[in-house]
């Protein structure tokens, strides 16, 4: 059975499917903070990350996915640049052709990546559903009284 999206993520996707949306659910607070420990590479991996998405769609509850993204994205281009200056099939201790260890760090970080992208909603799937989402479209008052909120007052000309 696939994880449940959030209440925000359905939103942005349209109700497809016009089933009752529970909004009562707990929202994260406050903005992502990128950590102090994380390296140079990392640091631009998590920023790129955020950028990427919408504002308002983070929140610090992301913050140990998205450290995540950016290890692992990190991993992935060390890899990357490691497997470009060597052989991907290399000697093992008894001198038999094996696989490069560098190939397993790749895949295993491409593999994180992709399981952190889909949390985050950077599948290239779940970025084709997302759309901007009006804060007050919700409001059913703010939907009858319009943007200006005086659709029914006496000011408003007759179209």
């Amino acid at each position: 059975m696939p994880a449940r999206k959030p209440a925000a993520v359905k939103l942005r996707e349209g109700n497809r499917g016009h089933r009752r949306i529970r909004t009562n659910e707990l929202q994260g607070r406050g903005k992502p903070r990128c950590p102090e420990h994380l390296t140079d590479l990392e640091r631009a991996c998590w920023r790129s990350v955020v950028a990427s998405l919408p504002p308002g769609t983070l929140t610090r509850a992301d913050e140990q996915v998205l450290e995540r993204m950016a290890c692992a994205w990190a991993q992935f281009r060390e890899a990357c640049a490691g497997l470009r200056k060597s052989a991907t099939i290399v000697r093992g201790d008894r001198g038999q052709a094996v696989r490069s260890p560098l190939l397993i760090v790749k895949n295993q970080a491409a593999a994180e990546m992709n399981n952190c992208g889909i949390q985050l909603g950077l599948s290239p799937l779940s970025r084709t559903r997302l759309t901007e989402v009006d804060p007050v479209s919700d409001d059913p008052l703010a939907i009858l009284l319009g943007p200006e909120g005086r659709a029914w007052s006496d000011d408003t000309p007759v179209h």
